[in-house]
């Protein structure tokens, strides 16, 4: 965790350090154990950053803070630094934040500790994990946790890193353009990961060329001499990539199926060979591909997801261990296939639950037109043997792209001759036009909401049956899920 003294944080952060305290002498030197934004969590000895927005504002629990055993707290008002209480004043606790988590990451560089920073339309999450499992075969890695990677949650990422951190590996979300730049500028990788460039939030960017501009604000942060890691079966990003990344900067690429001359401008590449899929796994090995060899790095692997991507996220894995020495030893090449063979996607991101009576594929958390054509990849293997159902509801933040995308996702669904489709969502008609141009056949039920899909679900499915839930987390359909979870575990 980070510890600073009072002192260092005013320091950076700036503002009006307020003691309300007898004991004057001693706030100046107060130590500070830890950094908390949320009372319920605080600890004794943590600095209490009250966060404010629209509809909350933080300074009204500062006095809780203190009562919590807080050393200090820093808010907007001084009225709000409760009477014994010590408290820094600063016009923006957000930004005094951002600041601090970005002193704390200087602080760890200079003890040795690298940054790997990752951004995507899809795989950010998937591809973190892996990568802070890989590389924890051989180091001490801190990572980014759960969906935290705004510019609050990455902060707090970086500051809940303990002092002896030697890699610390973060996640940047964004949704409009801008937004990775300033998250870059804070963490300031040594390494850099696009995982791909999809139609993501493309009804608030407007294309997929901003798109791709977007996700590559990461290299504005990333070091001399720091390397981008793009998805190299992504033409228009790899070129993007390969043409514009600064000065002093290297790329290098990562594919499953890249094209014959894809590495040429690349100083190093990495890629999928051997690729065999059965029912529950898919078996490959890694290549290293560079202008003066080509040969095997780690064979044998084997993940439980099918389809490109899933493979892809562990070639940016074996790449971050190849740059860290890793992978070189017949023991670390073994402890690295088995952190491989071993991962399994979370709750609400293709999480696989077998019940007495159904098998259940909860893929909820969020869906774009990738995701969704990956989950339909997978799930045409996960229900071999069974009645394949699928539960789907529609894609938010495609604007005006909504309904041809839609209709693309409709296609591609009605490409693999599932049972029965139930959808719902503002453009389920656009779905259902364009599964049915490929396949009449297709069973479509149209549902007018959440509940109303868990009606006609009831009624349908039956002991034995293969259930994929995949939609926006709108629609909630990771609850409808655990209620089908649930419901194939009862005993009558």
């Amino acid at each position: 965790m980070a510890k600073f003294t009072l002192d260092e944080i005013k320091n950076v952060i700036g503002g009006n350090r307020i003691a309300k305290t007898e004991e004057k002498i001693y706030d100046t030197a107060v130590e500070i154990t830890d950094v908390s934004t949320d009372t319920r969590t605080i600890a004794k000895g943590d600095i209490f950053f009250a966060l404010t927005g629209e509809n909350f504002n933080g300074n009204e629990y500062a006095a809780k803070a203190i009562e919590l055993g807080a050393s200090a707290v820093v808010v907007t008002d001084a009225g709000y630094i409760p009477e014994g209480g010590i408290g820094i004043v600063v016009p923006d606790t957000k930004t005094a934040l951002t600041d601090l988590a970005n002193h704390y990451r200087v602080r760890l560089g200079a003890s040795g500790c690298k940054v790997v920073g990752i951004t995507g339309s899809v795989g950010k999450t998937s591809t973190r994990k892996l990568i802070r499992d890989v590389l924890a075969t051989g180091y001490k890695v801190h990572a980014t946790t759960a969906n935290n990677n705004n510019e609050i949650g990455m902060s707090k990422a970086i500051l809940s890193a303990p002092s002896d951190t030697e890699i610390l590996v973060l996640e940047m979300g964004m949704r409009a353009l801008g937004e990775i730049s300033f998250l870059t500028k804070i963490a300031l990788p040594d390494f850099a990961v696009i995982t791909n460039t999809g139609y993501s939030h493309i009804g608030i960017l407007g294309s997929r060329e901003n798109i791709i501009k977007a996700k590559f604000e990461i290299t504005e942060g990333l070091a001399d001499g720091g390397v981008l890691a793009v998805n190299g079966d992504d033409p228009m990003l790899y070129e993007y990539a390969s043409t514009k990344v600064p000065f002093g900067k290297m790329v290098t690429g990562v594919a499953v199926k890249p094209g014959e001359d894809i590495c040429t401008s690349c100083p190093m590449f990495i890629r999928a060979a051997n690729i065999e899929s059965a029912k529950d796994s898919v078996s490959f090995d890694s290549v290293i591909e560079t202008s003066e060899v080509t040969r095997e790095f780690i064979t044998g692997l084997k993940i439980s997801q099918h389809g490109d991507a899933p493979i892809r996220n562990v070639l940016f894995a074996l790449y971050l261990a190849y740059s860290f020495n890793l992978g070189r030893t017949e023991e670390s090449k073994e402890a690295i296939r088995k952190v491989v063979s071993d991962f399994s996607a979370g709750a609400g991101r293709g999480l696989v639950t077998k019940t007495s009576k159904y098998l259940i594929v909860n893929d909820a958390y969020n869906a774009s037109p990738e995701s969704m054509a990956l989950a339909f990849e997978n799930f045409r293997y996960q229900s071999e043997g069974s009645r394949a159902v699928l539960a789907l509801g529609g894609i938010l933040e495609l604007g005006d792209y909504a309904p041809v995308l839609h209709e693309m996702v409709g296609k591609n669904c009605a490409k693999y001759g599932f049972d029965r489709v139930f959808v719902t969502g503002d453009n389920a008609d656009d779905f259902i036009k364009g599964a049915h141009s490929i396949d009449m056949r297709l069973e479509i039920i149209k549902c007018s909401d959440t509940e109303d899909m868990r009606r006609r679900l009831e009624e349908y499915v039956k002991p034995g049956d293969s259930i994929l839930f995949k939609a926006s987390h709108y629609f909630k359909l990771e609850e409808l899920a655990k209620y089908f979870i649930e419901k194939g575990n009862e005993v009558k």
